[in-house]
């Protein structure tokens, strides 16, 4: 009964750590959208998660920890788009798919900001490049996959560089995506029907 007891309290210190953590997490993530990442300070996340500034040195060493934390987060929730490329039967209907989910993503005015400013970030950080590259890396692999299906499949036609095919693919994307993030408007059908156009007048 002791061990039991001793059990769920450790349970329950390794889950109050870990709300703890995601606190300050989305803290950093709220003022980096307020006020960008390098004007952010390290003290002002403390105070918008409401911790002591040691309490927060007790999760992570400082800013660049906290923005590779941030990493972590965008590529689990990138993962919903290279799973869904990777596990449809057609891969025409995946890309379509993945064409008008990822535009919603990126198009979203909180992760357009965030977007816009890790790119400048990550210009004077190599490490903040390291750690975003990474993601868009297994992106640009699952999109290449999934192309690669569609060629074998006679559903899309060979690409003279693919790897650059699917880089200009995610830029037109997110170049969209960005301006009507930024503008706080959402994609319109006639945007987006240009956009699968333009895309698929590429691959088919």
């Amino acid at each position: 009964m002791q061990a039991e007891e001793q059990k769920n309290r450790m349970n329950d210190r390794k889950k109050a750590k870990a709300q703890r953590r995601d606190l300050i997490v989305n803290a950093a993530i709220t003022c980096f959208i307020r006020n960008g990442i390098h004007q952010t300070g390290i003290r002002e996340i403390a105070e918008q998660a409401n911790v002591s500034l040691g309490n927060l040195y007790n999760h992570f060493s400082g800013k660049d920890e906290l923005i590779a934390e941030i990493a972590v987060l965008d590529g689990e929730g990138l993962e919903h788009f290279t799973s869904a490329l990777d596990n449809s039967e057609s891969p025409t209907i995946a890309m379509r798919e993945f064409v008008d989910g990822y535009l919603d993503y990126v198009s979203q005015t909180e992760n357009a900001v965030l977007t816009i400013d890790i790119i400048a970030e990550a210009i004077r950080n190599p490490i903040v490049a390291k750690h975003f590259e990474e993601n868009r890396r297994k992106l640009i692999d699952a999109l290449s996959t999934t192309i690669k299906r569609g060629i074998s499949k006679a559903e899309m036609r060979e690409q003279n560089s693919l790897d650059e095919t699917v880089k200009l693919l995610l830029d037109t994307i997110e170049g969209l995506g960005l301006r009507c993030g930024l503008a706080q408007t959402i994609p319109s059908k006639n945007a987006r029907k240009a956009l699968h156009e333009m895309i698929f007048r590429t691959l088919d």
